[in-house]
């Protein structure tokens, strides 16, 4: 096995292979590290996950089909005290990516997989928010002015036709996602599973639906945990007793969504409202009844899809 740290930055890849350490710029195509790539049998690639910025080199693993070791930024910086680290740069970070590869790159590197689907619908879902918050802005300072007298009414008139245009935007891209989802039948049979789900509305269901394409397959414990909505505990011996709460890491828009959607699904879905209305009863606070609530909606569209697939299965039976 020949291993590569990779410490991506937004200009350049920082490589180490063991022996020597090299920079590489990050441009389309990544031509210069696929040479240096290409030369080598065996490859492992290790880096950290960065957004955009690591894309070019998930694209480029994921189609010269090399093997990688995506590590959750998290693990470096205790990873370097361990090894009794204390300097933080490019070249000693890929020197630690390239550590961890050696001991235990074997065991956790695997192929890159892309839903194309997923990756659409998570793109317009972005521009959805960008311009909802663009429009919310623009709003709030249209409705300041309409109460200041001294306003110029034409000043006014263009505040709301840019809400308005703001909104018709923000409605084409819903839309859009939408309609990609609607393209493939297995994706649109889920979305009408999500959608039956009492408190779930569009923007949830199609939030919840590139999560579920993008990691297939995990279990109701991962499920939360990408929610970031799994309990965590802060205890050591007898002083010390942290308050419990959930850890936040998994993806926020997923945990912003679920939310939103218990201020409905609390009032219109039973076993959300027996749960929220059992935790409110024992004297909870309102945002740990909710967040039990938004667990709970998360948790509920695999039984939902479970059922789902039974009465398929069922009526498949009755017709064979």
């Amino acid at each position: 096995m020949h291993c590569i740290g990779v410490d991506v930055s937004k200009q350049e890849l920082v490589t180490f292979d063991g022996t020597t350490g090299r920079v590489f710029a990050n441009t389309p195509g990544l031509a210069a590290f696929r040479r240096f790539v290409g030369s080598e049998a065996d490859v492992v690639i290790v880096f950290e996950p960065t957004s955009t910025y690591s894309r070019r080199l998930e694209t480029f693993c994921r189609t010269q089909k090399i093997a990688c070791c995506q590590l959750n930024p998290r693990v470096v910086p205790h990873y370097r005290q361990v090894g009794k680290g204390r300097s933080k740069t490019d070249k000693t970070d890929a020197e630690l990516l390239y550590r961890y590869g050696i001991e235990r790159g074997q065991e956790e590197a695997g192929q890159l997989t892309n839903d194309a689907l997923a990756q659409a619908v998570v793109a317009r879902l972005a521009c959805h928010r960008v311009i909802q918050k663009a429009r919310v802005a623009y709003h709030g300072l249209l409705d300041a002015l309409e109460h200041d007298p001294a306003t110029e009414k034409g000043l006014l008139s263009g505040l709301r036709r840019e809400v308005a245009d703001l909104k018709l935007r923000e409605t084409r891209q819903l839309a859009e996602a939408q309609a990609v989802v609607a393209a493939d039948a297995d994706a649109a049979k889920r979305l009408d599973v999500l959608l039956s789900i009492p408190g779930i509305g569009p923007i949830t269901a199609v939030t919840l639906l590139a999560l579920f394409r993008k990691y297939p397959g995990v279990n109701r414990q991962q499920l939360v945990a990408l929610g970031g909505l799994d309990p965590i505990q802060v205890q050591s011996g007898t002083s010390v007793h942290g308050k419990s709460r959930i850890s936040k890491r998994g993806n926020r828009e997923v945990r912003r969504c679920l939310f939103e959607a218990t201020l409905s699904a609390a009032r219109f879905n039973p076993g959300i409202r027996a749960i929220y209305r059992r935790l409110k009863d024992e004297g909870k606070p309102d945002k740990v009844a909710r967040i039990a609530a938004a667990r709970k909606l998360l948790l509920s569209q695999t039984e939902e899809e479970l059922r789902s697939n039974s009465r398929a299965a069922r009526a498949r039976a009755a017709i064979y």
